[in-house]
């Protein structure tokens, strides 16, 4: 899926809908081995010069709720 296509999916859900969401790809991920604690950090670290406080707070956030046992 290209990053248009993501877009029209996923751009008329809710907060709760898209982190849902987020949950259920990053359970997959880590299942595969796609994912890991370690690599959330390296987005973070490679995002979070981009971001505003408030941006980079809420990022932390969501790592952190990714990475709590499921």
């Amino acid at each position: 899926m290209d990053i248009n296509q993501q877009y029209e999916a996923y751009r008329n859900q809710t907060s709760d809908e898209l982190m849902e969401t987020l949950l259920r790809l990053t359970a997959e991920q880590k299942q595969t081995g796609e994912m890991s604690e370690g690599k959330m950090e390296e987005i973070y670290a490679m995002l979070s010069p981009m971001l505003s406080e408030r941006q980079r707070k809420r990022m932390r956030e969501i790592i952190e709720r990714l990475n709590a046992p499921m």
